[in-house]
């Protein structure tokens, strides 16, 4: 299927139409909401706020009643989606049922057979099992834009993020991107040139190159002024590793030393360490000779069931009155997605990070990373030309890391391929290739069991699979960006 995602199309609109599809996730629809109240370009915008709990749509509802208080802004809620796409300009998605419930399954029962996943949303078992539960109503989602609003965009931000990408882009003809807050700009910079020791009034002079598939991505230059930088970011990060202490957040734990040793083995500094990790065997404490750091603990689930609960107990004292508006205000930003959507609106000049296709670049419209493919799905530093986001040149990927930026692809490729063809075996084939899994046997048990335990979740074609046979067909990536078939 050709990429259409992001031929020259004009979107941008001073009252723009945003659907919010899972508005009920915290973490999200309470950003929106302030945006909208915030941000000069969503004074005469229409917000839909979509979630399929009444009781949690009810909450929201009641809050962006009080926290907006533009006349011009036209709310409307709702349970069905399909009831505010027409002519809906953005379209994002940010639901996820029971998300800490199967996560936890997820990671514990990869536990249990020696696979260890600190996040659990994107690789391993976890990211599978996220795709099966999410990806047919993403799709679905994309095909009712097809027919009410051929024109939006649509703005993922549903884990894993890169995999759900892939499918859109291979079996949807909607433009879309995915987003992850990992790498919100200038945050992202600054960060580092505080990191270092650098006014922040330097952010124009510093040259930062980042890409990578989302979780997994990595700074392949650092620049100030034209000075290479990233051997005092590298050692940044160890001086700061020499102090830690096992925090016992699990994605946090040791990223410090962690960043380092990685950023001395690929000759590149990882970015998003609290997902990274997991992505690779080191961390896995199967090693004969064991890694500085020990093996990684599995994700803290309790924790964000404590986190979302409190945030519901948050917006039950704004709208009960217990609680004063103005500390919404004074205490809440707009996301990624609403910022980005404003950059749209109003023509400003911001620069994002934006999971997409590796090509149409901004210098010459060809490859953001020279050796990956044109439809490698990578998280990109992007500009908006004439409502398109276009990456900027990243550079080369140095070898190893390359391979492994393909590897990670060909897993996300081939769990949309199982999804799409209702083929489990194809599921076993992409966790088996994972870096963390240590057998086909082990990935076999891990599909089989979590798939029994997330039964009420699962499509029917994954409870009861058929034997495996023969090689079953599946989608290639060849080097020029090609898609070829394997038979």
């Amino acid at each position: 299927m050709a990429c259409i995602l992001f031929e020259k199309h004009n979107i941008m609109k001073h009252s723009p139409k945003i659907v919010i599809i899972g508005a009920g996730s915290l973490y999200f629809g309470r950003q929106a909401i302030w945006a909208v109240a915030h941000l000069p370009g969503f004074q005469h915008c229409e917000l839909c706020l979509v979630d399929t709990d009444d009781h949690n749509l009810e909450r929201l509802e009641k809050l962006a009643r009080l926290a907006i208080t533009s006349e011009g802004v036209k709310l409307e809620c709702t349970q069905d989606y399909r009831a505010v796409l027409d002519n809906a300009d953005f379209v994002v998605l940010s639901f996820s049922e029971k998300n800490a419930y199967y996560r936890r399954i997820e990671c514990e029962v990869g536990a249990k057979y020696g696979v260890r996943s600190c996040s659990g949303d994107t690789i391993g078992p976890a990211g599978i099992f996220h795709t099966l539960r999410e990806f047919d109503k993403i799709l679905e989602i994309a095909h009712a834009m097809e027919k009410q609003c051929p024109d939006a965009l649509l703005i993922n931000y549903v884990n894993p993020a890169a995999t759900m990408g892939i499918g859109l882009m291979r079996h949807a003809k909607i433009r879309s991107i995915a987003l992850c807050d990992t790498h919100h700009m200038p945050a992202k910079k600054l960060g580092y040139l505080k990191l270092i020791g650098e006014d922040e009034s330097r952010m124009d002079q510093f040259d930062m190159r980042i890409a990578g598939v989302n979780h997994f991505t990595w700074m392949l230059k650092a620049e100030l002024d034209g000075k290479d930088v990233l051997p005092e970011i590298r050692d940044a990060f160890l001086a700061n590793g020499a102090s830690e202490i096992d925090a016992g957040y699990a994605k946090s734990r040791f990223n410090n030393t962690i960043t380092a040793q990685l950023c001395d083995l690929f000759g590149a500094l990882p970015t998003c360490t609290g997902h990274t990790k997991e992505y690779l065997p080191f961390y896995q404490g199967k090693g004969a000779i064991q890694e500085k750091v020990p093996p990684l603990s599995v994700f803290n689930c309790d924790e964000r069931d404590e986190r979302t609960s409190n945030m519901w107990k948050e917006i039950d004292g704004y709208i009960s009155g217990r609680r004063p508006m103005t500390e919404f205000h004074a205490s809440m930003r707009s996301d990624h997605a609403t910022d980005l959507i404003h950059s749209m609106v109003v023509g400003d000049d911001r620069t994002y990070y934006v999971n997409r296709s590796n090509s149409d670049c901004v210098e010459d419209g060809g490859r953001a990373v020279e050796n990956l493919p044109d439809d490698a799905f990578l998280e990109l530093h992007c500009k908006i030309v004439d409502g398109v986001l276009r990456p900027f040149k990243v550079g080369s990927f140095p070898y190893g890391l390359r391979g492994q930026q393909f590897h990670i692809l060909d897993i996300h490729e081939l769990t949309i391929e199982g999804i799409m063809q209702r083929d489990r075996e194809l599921l076993v084939r992409a966790l088996s290739m994972d870096p963390i899994v240590n057998s086909i046997a082990t990935a076999r048990v891990l599909i089989q069991e979590i798939a029994q335990a997330e039964a009420e979740a699962m499509p029917d074609w994954m409870l009861a699979p058929k034997e495996p046979n023969a090689t079953p067909k599946a989608r290639a990536r060849t080097s020029n960006g090609d898609d070829v078939k394997n038979y």
